[in-house]
């Protein structure tokens, strides 16, 4: 089976291939099925024009036959995607979404929420509370990945229904190449490079970006201080160790490489304001609170009523975060933040817009270092062009060098957006933290 899907992959006349891997499923054995299913996923997803014929044949499977994860999530996306075409597709969603609690695999729940979500901006009246009690039931799930996304496509209904069709259910273009059928060493580079647009790029990022415009960032011995361009008259603690552990703070792996000039290179090269790199994280998968403005434009929306559509009531809307306890005080010496920050991964991006007012008083770093500090979060290094910081915040009793919370933040003046990548020895706690940054920046400026 999975021979004649490899060619039909491969092929361009694929009809009488395609006619084959529908008869397998045809032969009502099960393991033959779900292999067979999985092959028809990728197969639909880069030649789309065959879905009627595939979909008249998928939908006389039982879905109480299909019981290994791969292919019941195929199955999955399948009644989401093709929801016009399979007329019972509500309803065989409806059944999974009742045996939710018997499902022991997320990678089929992840599948069920957007396939219901997808099902329910092409079919709303039959899926409406089926799409209530998936996310209730995503709510409640032990996965933090099921749990993250549920919340994430929770407050995108309530923001805009029409703004969630266009995130969750895009118009899509054929597969041209699989990921599996790309060289070894390509894969790895981009797999290195995973949260940025190199994934979009098909490209690791040496091969699209230019290195004239990154300019080298000076981490500070100093807290609230640090250094862009060249070195400062009568600085003399800024070593060639220093530029090292830069590169190893702000670069990935392969910008490294492509960074390790000498440091008269990094003297003698222009030190334009940076501008946001392309290989910079995108809002990662892990939902972010929507900035405060968002949340507020939606209660005079007609759309708040997504509660009550989706039948989950008042109680269900999005809880706030418990509110942390920081350290007024935390220590946390340059060293521990370059190997921290070097070794946790980061546990979600927070995007914030200052008002108006806030950015009159947004003239330099330091206005803002000190509001952050009456806040419990210290500054490690701040610098111009565009501003940025490195923060760092404490668990209150927290035991020594645990429980710190690391924050980049760059702030783009003319815009007035605040773009954060926040890291936690506990990512469990990051979306409580970033409540409490968010709640901060807010109170910025203010009268």
């Amino acid at each position: 089976i999975r021979a004649v899907g490899k060619i039909a992959l491969q092929q361009y006349d694929v009809n009488a291939i395609v006619d084959r891997l529908l008869q397998f499923l045809e032969m009502e054995k099960d393991y033959v099925t779900a292999e067979t299913l999985v092959l028809v996923k990728d197969l639909l997803r880069k030649y789309p024009q065959w879905s009627h014929d595939c979909i008249a044949v998928v939908g006389n499977v039982s879905s109480k036959s299909v019981t290994e994860p791969k292919a019941k999530a195929a199955l999955v996306w399948m009644l989401g995607e093709y929801a016009y075409d399979m007329s019972d597709a509500p309803y065989v969603l409806e059944g999974f979404v009742q045996s939710w609690a018997e499902e022991d695999f997320a990678e089929v729940r992840l599948e069920l929420l957007t396939a219901v979500a997808k099902c329910f901006f092409k079919r709303p009246p039959e899926t409406v509370q089926i799409l209530g009690a998936a996310l209730s039931s995503g709510f409640a799930d032990a996965n933090q990945d099921v749990h993250d996304r549920a919340l994430l496509y929770y407050r995108l209904l309530q923001h805009s229904v029409e703004v969630a069709e266009r995130v969750i259910n895009p118009p899509k273009q054929a597969v041209s190449v699989f990921a599996g059928d790309q060289s070894s060493e390509i894969k790895d580079r981009i797999f290195d490079e995973f949260n940025s647009l190199a994934v979009v790029y098909r490209q690791p990022s040496y091969m699209f970006l230019d290195k004239d415009q990154r300019s080298p960032f000076a981490f500070s011995e100093d807290t609230g201080s640090s250094i862009i361009g060249p070195q400062s008259p009568g600085r003399e603690d800024l070593p060639s160790d220093i530029d090292a552990r830069d590169n190893d703070l702000l670069l990935s792996a392969h910008e490294k490489e492509d960074s390790r000039a000498t440091l008269q290179e990094f003297t003698d090269s222009p030190f334009a304001p940076r501008s946001p790199s392309p290989t910079q994280p995108v809002r990662n998968a892990r939902a972010s609170p929507l900035p405060q403005a968002a949340v507020s434009s939606t209660a005079a929306s007609p759309l708040l009523a997504v509660d009550d559509l989706l039948g989950l009531g008042p109680s269900a809307s999005a809880e706030p975060f418990p509110q942390l306890k920081l350290n007024p005080k935390p220590v946390l010496d340059p060293a521990s933040f370059k190997r921290k920050w070097g070794q946790l991964t980061v546990a979600l991006t927070l995007e914030y817009t200052f008002p108006a007012h806030a950015l009159v008083g947004l003239t330099g770093p330091q206005p803002l270092v000190r509001h952050m500090q009456t806040n419990a979060v210290q500054c490690m290094a701040s610098g111009n062009a565009p501003l940025k910081f490195f923060f760092f915040a404490q668990l209150a009793d927290a035991p020594a060098n645990t429980g710190f919370f690391l924050v980049e933040l760059v702030v783009t003046t003319s815009s007035g957006l605040a773009s954060a990548k926040i890291k936690a020895d506990d990512s469990s706690l990051a979306p409580a933290f970033a409540d409490s940054l968010q709640s901060a920046l807010s109170k910025f400026g203010s009268l």
